[in-house]
């Protein structure tokens, strides 16, 4: 392994996995047989007789085995180096010899080759399609910063498999964002949370530590598959089975093979990179070229209050569109004690900057209440749905236990957006308590679609594989709305 090849610099993906060039082989012989054929048509009838004499009207099976290198090539087929055969690779029916990618893929590799079948199902495709217009507000930020950091441009397509590309998605383990940071796993990236905050759901700050994260995986592994691997698995799961290999320096591939890992980073790797073939390649998969207008973003600092509703009132730009690129924001509000940047679209920035330099006006919405006989801190919490904590920090000053009647409390209004900011896209700890009656037309991709789950875990909370044939009338258990 050559570990100074730029992160960025492209490979021609000619790999077969080993055993498998035959099943490759016989494919193309036949292609190559039947165009040489079709070509001779016209040509000259004495050379016609020639070659026609050269080649038995009935050929033995033996006869369709590669030559050994020793062999004189059969006249059917170019003479290269060494008299090896050419490799034409076909993948899910499509021709992928040649394709250039940063990272290379296992073709022939049976998990691989499965991944990409079933994503080229039109369920699948239609799933993928989905994903891909959900990353537009965050995929052209993912590519300027892999690119900064000299990194394989298949990685874009990671957060397809992590989250559907959700900065809400939360996994059965409590990973999330998009990049699906566990909580005990944001050290020494950058990445904090505080009661008014999360910035694994802050598509910039995430972005940044997930690729500095991949980016020290793949210094201390020197092989990008176990790279990836270590990212979904630990970087200590993926040395500790390394180690156990004799500590031989082996790639991820002989890591697959000996089974030092567990299932699912062994399986991790292989559907990324299905995904990655696919995506990186999308006009020819049967993809329109595209997936929509990217989203370009400007991040602006604030040390005042913003509600994005407010923003979006006074801005004109979409709120969904606000939450979404701020969704960090627990209550959509930035914190009333700390800087925060808020991003905008770039075509906005200088009417937002306009208006949060007016310190004139409010940008958050609040209420005045007024203490009365017998109020408790606590019980005016409850009844404007707002955390205490959230009241005190907006009231400098002000102490639960010391209230006074006709004192005035400033109150955040909050409970208009709580429900949003818990709004779930993709989660793997949903509640499957409602069930989904199968109708005809139904696919696992269309309902895990409806339904905002991924569809690899509702096959697997219906005890199902993501192809298994759906019956009409079949009651599948989904999240409850």
């Amino acid at each position: 392994m050559n570990h100074d090849r730029p992160y960025s610099e492209s490979v021609s993906n000619r790999r077969l996995h080993p055993g498998l060039r035959l099943r490759f082989f016989l494919p193309a012989l036949f292609m190559l047989t039947l165009s040489v054929a079709v070509y001779g048509q016209g040509h000259d009838p004495e050379i016609e007789t020639e070659a026609a004499a050269e080649v038995p009207a009935s050929i033995a099976p033996d006869a369709l085995l590669p030559p050994a290198a020793t062999d004189t090539p059969p006249a059917l087929l170019p003479a290269e180096p060494q008299n090896v055969a050419p490799e034409i690779v076909m993948s899910a029916g499509i021709l992928v010899d040649g394709l250039q990618f940063d990272m290379e893929m296992p073709w022939g590799h049976e998990e691989f080759e499965n991944y990409r079948a079933t994503y080229m199902t039109s369920g699948g495709k239609k799933w993928l399609l989905a994903v891909m217009e959900r990353s537009l507000p965050y995929l052209a930020y993912v590519e300027e910063k892999i690119v900064e950091y000299q990194l394989p441009k298949e990685l874009v397509y990671l957060p397809v498999i992590e989250s559907e590309y959700s900065p809400f998605a939360v996994s059965r383990s409590g990973a999330t964002g998009i990049w699906q940071f566990m909580r005990n796993s944001i050290s020494g990236y950058g990445l904090s949370i505080s009661e008014w905050t999360d910035d694994r759901k802050d598509f910039m700050k995430s972005t940044d530590a997930a690729l500095r994260k991949l980016r020290d995986n793949y210094k201390a592994l020197g092989d990008w598959p176990l790279a990836i691997a270590a990212y979904n698995a630990g970087l200590g799961a993926v040395t500790r089975a390394i180690r156990s290999s004799n500590g031989e320096s082996i790639d991820f591939w002989h890591l697959y093979e000996s089974k030092k890992l567990s299932r699912e980073p062994l399986s991790y790797v292989p559907k990324f990179l299905a995904v990655a073939s696919i995506l990186s390649y999308p006009e020819l998969h049967g993809f329109q070229s595209g997936w929509g207008e990217k989203h370009l973003w400007e991040a602006l600092e604030t040390s005042r209050q913003v509600d994005m509703n407010v923003l979006a009132e006074r801005t004109g730009i979409p709120l969904k569109l606000l939450k979404d690129g701020n969704a960090e924001l627990k209550y959509h509000i930035t914190p009333p004690s700390a800087k925060h940047m808020v991003k905008v679209p770039a075509d906005k920035a200088e009417t937002v900057r306009a208006i949060l330099e007016d310190v004139s006006s409010p940008l958050f919405k609040y209420e005045i209440y007024k203490i009365k006989s017998g109020d408790t801190m606590s019980a005016i919490a409850q009844r404007y749905a707002t955390p205490l904590n959230i009241i005190l920090q907006a009231n400098p000053g002000l102490k639960a236990d010391k209230i006074r009647i006709g004192q005035t409390v400033i109150i955040p209004h909050l409970s208009t957006t709580i429900s949003a900011s818990k709004k779930t896209t993709g989660y793997e700890n949903a509640a499957f308590s409602d069930f989904y009656t199968i109708k005809k037309g139904d696919t696992l991709w269309d309902i895990s679609l409806l339904f905002d789950v991924k569809p690899d875990t509702l096959a697997e909370r219906n005890g199902i594989s993501v192809n298994s044939t759906l019956r009409i009338g079949q009651k599948l258990k989904v999240p409850a709305r």
